[in-house]
This record gives structure tokens, sequence and C-alpha cells, in this order.
């Protein structure tokens, strides 16, 4: 009975390796997200995973941003990181009128002078957070 009940453990555990059960291509993929990987949990291992399966496949220019990201990624705090998944759900609850017209301002913004854009992250309270 008790090795039943340990079954849905011991596949989770295989489902999501340890950092030292990566492969090289895996680790050097994954790299900036080292120091956290045994602690992240198991869902979202399995999603970076997958992100890596796919990236030998990106173009280069993808594989920099997603690099990038996940460094980004590593040095937020536990409540910044949440702050940023709460951003996320609320954005996938727009209409997609509401997304269009989201990217456009989002594009606009990327257009701004530099000294613009980090007036408006001040004045709006997000200055320290990079473009």
């Amino acid at each position: 009975m008790l090795f039943l009940m340990a079954m849905p453990a011991i596949g989770l555990a295989q489902a999501a390796p340890a950092w030292t059960e990566l492969n090289a291509q895996q680790r050097d993929i994954l790299q900036p997200l080292a120091p956290e990987w045994d602690q992240l949990e198991p869902e979202r291992r399995q999603r970076w995973l997958k992100m890596a399966e796919r990236y030998p496949d990106m173009p280069p220019e993808r594989q920099q941003r997603l690099q990038e990201r996940m460094r980004q990624w590593a040095k937020l705090t536990p409540e910044q990181r949440e702050q940023a998944r709460e951003r996320y759900r609320r954005l996938r609850e727009l209409s997609p009128e509401q997304q269009r017209e989201l990217h456009q301002r989002w594009e606009e913004y990327q257009n701004l002078p530099e000294h613009r854009r980090r007036e408006l992250r001040q004045k709006h309270g997000d200055g320290n957070r990079p473009d």
C-alpha cells in the first residue's frame, strides 16, 4: 500500500529532474536558472524543459531574447515574480481587441526616447523595471 502511494511522487520526480540530472544541452540552455532550478515547482521545471526542447530550432535573435529574459527573471525577488505572474494572468484574460490595443500602446512606448520612457516608469512607480 505504501508503495502505491509513493508512485505519484516518484513519477513527478522523474518528470521534473534535479539540475544535476539534466543533460549538457539542457544545462547550457537553462543556465540562467541554475541557482534556483531545484527549488522550482515541478510544473515550472517541465515548462522550462519543453522550452529547452524547442530552443535549438529558434532563430538566433529569439534565442538571445529568451536568454536575456531568463537572466532578468533570475534576478527578480519572489515578490516581483509573483507580481509578474499576476500581470501575465490578467493579460491572458483580456479580449483579443484589448490585447491588440495594449500591444499597440506598448509599441508606441518602445518608440519613445529613453529619457521619456524613464520619466513614465518613474511616474507610474516602476522606475527600476527594465524595458
